[in-house]
């Protein structure tokens, strides 16, 4: 029952958000981006978890409580929907630095020779990882416990960024992509399908926010629909390519993956790995999704109403993102040790994604629905804001939007996410406030020089 249940409301769920987008297409904005990738993540992937009658690592959905899973989908519903309704109250100028077509024109006049620094430090940052230190960009929490203190203070410190920073240069490289003709649009092609398998080596998660990112953005830029019949096609083709990749990836993964030396006689001949789909299957049925977080906190809700963190989980994550520089003797729990307590089981058990939507859900409970619109339209605003602010300063309006965008976009973690982005942001505006300053120092000597 659980599991039919969970094909009807995922379904459900994907339709009704791709009918708001046929809708709507192509005259996007970054709320239509935030909205896609929850369809992905609270449509499409329950509904291939559905398929599935089975258990994946956490749960077993064949005699789940069909309540709580029609909970889980509108009560993100109902918070996209709010979202979606109070921004239409945006001011037009507020709007309009929203739209996904002017950001894309913004970013297309950063500054090349600082995105072409960016871009080779990040693949030779990938190399080091890999031949120097013999681990990838990701370094799990074992591995970490294990090897983490022999390595440098400057390379764990990159790791934490790496992501973020990849994501603002594919946002660069495809700028610049749509904005160039003939040759010079190929020559960006090049290096983005050079960079991108590089840059997200170490999961396909990183890669498919990238992909969808990269078509959203592209299609509407050039004020196309997607839902023409021979996009469907090539749609389908890319799905196709998508598995093919995804069954070499999951073929060679732990063989490139392995914290130290690698094995090249143990790799399959990628032929026959790209034949084998059973690998990717196994993986999309096993592996829990972030709505899964949302059934855990809402099916406890529902057997014992008011259990709640009141907040602690969010405190938690606000003390942790404060740098230990400002305060020293911070103290303060892992979320997964927070809900583990709070739901008596191992933090094992718990190892999910964690969403805002869940996040809020388990702090203070169904009023979530208010709170959460209030956070997401909150960075909407920021984020227009920050823009119209650095208009004059593009390659800064891109790194802030950047981090922004890639806090909205991973929708899988981006519960206490949230205060990571806003220290991020603190950062990126004293540098922007430092630069204009110092800009403004330099153009005043200037003509001081010149003065007779």
């Amino acid at each position: 029952m659980g599991n039919i249940a969970l094909l009807v409301f995922s379904f459900l769920f994907a339709c009704g958000i791709t009918v708001y987008l046929i809708k709507v297409w192509p005259d996007l904005d970054l709320i239509d981006l935030f909205i896609i990738f929850a369809l992905f993540h609270f449509g499409l992937y329950p509904f291939i978890r559905g398929l599935y009658f089975g258990k994946d690592v956490i749960f077993d959905f064949r005699h789940s409580n069909p309540i709580a899973l029609g909970l889980v989908f509108a009560q993100v519903l109902a918070i996209l929907a709010i979202i979606r309704g109070l921004s239409r109250c945006f001011p037009p100028k507020i709007s309009q630095n929203l739209r996904l077509k002017p950001l894309v024109q913004q970013w297309g006049s950063i500054n090349n020779y600082l995105l072409i620094a960016l871009y080779v430090w990040l693949i030779v940052f990938q190399l080091i990882s890999y031949y120097q230190y013999g681990v990838r960009t990701y370094i799990s929490p074992a591995d970490f416990e294990r090897i983490g203190k022999q390595l440098p203070y400057w390379f764990t410190s990159m790791r934490t960024i790496y992501n973020i920073v990849a994501f603002c240069v594919f946002l660069g490289l495809l700028a610049n992509i749509v904005k160039s003709a003939k040759y010079q649009r190929y020559g960006w092609i090049f290096f983005t399908l050079l960079f991108v398998p590089v840059a997200t080596i170490y999961g396909r998660r990183f890669f498919i926010n990238m992909i969808i990112v990269g078509l959203v953005l592209w299609f509407a830029y050039r004020q196309e629909n997607i839902f023409k019949l021979k996009y469907i096609k090539i749609g389908l083709a890319l799905v196709v390519a998508f598995f093919l990749f995804s069954n070499i990836y999951e073929a060679h993964r732990y063989v490139f993956q392995t914290v130290g030396e690698v094995k090249p006689e143990s790799l399959k001949n990628p032929l026959s790995a790209a034949l084998n789909i059973d690998a990717t299957i196994k993986n999309l049925k096993a592996r829990p999704g972030t709505w899964e977080f949302n059934f855990l906190v809402i099916d406890h809700q529902l057997n014992q109403p008011g259990m709640t963190t009141n907040g602690n989980v969010t405190w938690q994550g606000f003390k942790s993102a404060i740098p230990r520089f400002f305060w020293p003797a911070k103290q303060f729990d892992l979320i997964d040790d927070t809900l583990s307590k709070l739901y008596r089981v191992t933090p094992k058990d718990i190892d999910i994604g964690k969403n805002i939507f869940g996040l809020v859900q388990v702090d203070v409970g169904y009023f979530s629905i208010a709170v959460v619109p209030v956070i997401i339209l909150f960075i909407f605003l920021l984020l227009a804001i920050l823009n119209e602010t650095m208009k004059d300063y593009p390659t800064f309006a891109w790194i802030v939007s950047g981090n922004i965008i890639f806090y909205l976009v991973c929708v899988e973690e981006n519960g206490n996410e949230i205060f990571f982005m806003f220290r991020n942001v603190m950062i990126i505006l004293m540098l922007w406030a430092a630069y204009v300053m110092l800009n403004r120092l330099y153009r005043h000597a200037r003509r001081s020089n010149v003065a007779p």
